[in-house]
């Protein structure tokens, strides 16, 4: 069989979409609590869904949906004699599964070693094992709270020998005829995990990854736990390739390795091949930053900035195989869309719209057409990649919620993520943090007010970059910030971005008691 990832993209797309139907039919009408219920009260059957446009039928799944009841979108089968432990009207294990376990058991496959340790009767031990190898739920993590509602995403070991290996090895991802001059993830490389050591996906994702691959990894668990000028000392030592880091806790990292540069505590990182970015986005402004600070350190002249997309709800992060390649999404353990945010039908291809996945091949919590709220402003091409030579849906341009990261100022609707970007990319700004507020506090009908928090650069004047963030803040949202504080202790001001979640930078904080 061909490979999967070199197809056409027309073949790729068929095959993908052909294994989401089967996964339908065979795992989500018989064993999914809440999408068995739902497809059955719009009166759909399994044999409904036999080409696209049958699937477009199939409701979008909000995060609304999920939060009163995230149980109820792990997959659940009831084994007899034991329904009652299932809370809800799912169907019987069908008995192909049951001869597959058996057969599982009677050769030892996939390898168990625990009837070294005791007893185990053949169906309640050695075959009831592989069944709660697939479906009992073994990990969770959840996502940041930076909207207020942590959600959980489960797996299963199922998830961890047949699904994460083959997603975690896409980091050994290059070209048929690479480019020596060029960096890439080699056997050998150490990655400097700098995530905090959270039940979040961008932490766990670094941790699974090594163990599934073999690529040496040290996991500094974030700055709470290895302050940061420590964790500069340590990777400055051991002499890591790469670093897996929030972008903004990122620009910290580099800055201060910076200044300890130039008091002499760490030698040139000349080793540093590269930055792999999660849990925000990465603007070209930011991205060039750390490659300004990558050169004052001395890093690799191939130094790369991969930027990614990933959240609980999908299980998984995809990167870049390049700079600018556009994100690789995987065709294989899911299909991807992209929805008109008013209409919710598909959009062409390139064209901006909202993301939806649908999870293929996976056990524990499964989403089909779940609605991310993420805005693709630069759409998805599923084509074969002109650096890597694969073919997948790729992702393009900068990624912003559809409604959350908007919001009326002073009567003008403001991209929050654009005037975040307009002021960290005003010359002379070392850190900083926005407020939104009301003229008179608590007053919703009293007018907006933007104040904004800055710790200057070294050598830089107070005048000139008040007067630089107010021009170019205005240029990018059309409103200008009323005030511009000056802050002298920096160190506070990036504890205060950290304090909400430990995980992302807050760098805007709306007081405002409503807005829209």
């Amino acid at each position: 069989m061909r490979d999967f990832y070199r197809l056409s993209p027309d073949e790729q797309r068929r095959r993908s979409l052909k294994s989401l139907f089967k996964y339908i039919r065979e795992y989500i009408f018989p064993y999914h609590p809440f999408l068995r219920k739902r497809y059955l009260e719009l009166g759909l059957k399994p044999g409904d869904i036999r080409g696209y446009d049958d699937f477009l039928k199939l409701p979008v799944v909000t995060k609304a949906d999920y939060r009163p009841d995230p149980r109820a979108f792990i997959l659940q089968p009831k084994f007899p004699g034991r329904e009652d432990k299932i809370p809800y009207d799912t169907e019987r294990i069908h008995v192909k599964h049951l001869l597959r376990y058996i057969y599982q058991a009677l050769f030892n496959k996939p390898k168990d070693y625990a009837h070294l340790f005791r007893k185990m009767p053949f169906f309640q031990g050695k075959v009831g094992r592989r069944a709660a190898w697939e479906w009992m739920p073994i990990h969770f993590h959840a996502s940041a709270g930076t909207t207020g509602d942590p959600t959980p995403a489960t797996y299963t070991y199922h998830d961890f020998l047949y699904v994460l290996p083959e997603l975690a090895s896409s980091i050994f991802t290059e070209p048929d005829n690479p480019d020596p001059n060029r960096p890439r993830v080699e056997w050998d490389s150490k990655n400097f995990n700098v995530f905090p050591g959270t039940p979040h996906l961008a932490f766990f994702q670094a941790v699974i990854s090594k163990f599934l691959t073999g690529m040496a990894s040290f996991d500094s668990c974030g700055g709470k736990v290895i302050p940061t000028e420590e964790q500069i000392r340590i990777f400055s030592q051991q002499e890591f390739d790469s670093i897996s880091a929030v972008p903004s806790y990122m620009t910290y990292w580099l800055r201060t390795a910076v200044e300890m540069l130039k008091r002499g505590e760490i030698k040139p990182l000349h080793h540093l091949k590269g930055v792999f970015m999660g849990g925000e986005p990465v603007s070209p402004t930011l991205k060039q930053y750390f490659k300004d600070r990558g050169r004052e350190l001395g890093v690799h002249p191939g130094f790369r900035v991969i930027g990614s997309f990933g959240m609980t709800e999908v299980k998984w992060a995809f990167m870049e195989c390049e700079e600018d390649s556009g994100i690789h999404l995987n065709p294989k353990f899911y299909f991807w869309e992209l929805l008109d945010p008013e209409t919710r039908m598909p959009v062409g291809e390139g064209k901006p719209g909202v993301l939806v996945f649908s999870h293929i091949g996976w056990r524990g919590t499964v989403f089909i057409r779940y609605w991310t709220g993420d805005l693709v402003r630069g759409g998805i091409r599923w084509e074969k990649c002109r650096f890597c030579d694969r073919t997948a849906p790729l992702l393009f341009g900068s990624i912003c919620r559809a409604v959350k990261d908007f919001t009326k100022i002073k009567g003008t609707r403001v991209n929050l993520l654009d005037l975040i970007s307009a002021v960290r990319d005003t010359e002379g700004v070392s850190s900083f943090r926005i407020i939104l507020d009301k003229e008179v506090p608590g007053d919703e009908f009293s007018r907006d007010v933007i104040l904004v928090r800055v710790v200057l650069r070294q050598g830089e004047t107070r005048e000139v970059v008040e007067k630089r963030i107010k021009d170019h803040v205005k240029a990018v949202t059309e409103v200008t910030p009323d005030k511009v504080v000056f802050e002298v202790d920096e160190k506070a001001l990036e504890g205060e971005l950290f304090q909400k979640t430990g995980i992302k930078a807050e760098y805007l904080v709306d007081k405002r008691p409503t807005h829209i």
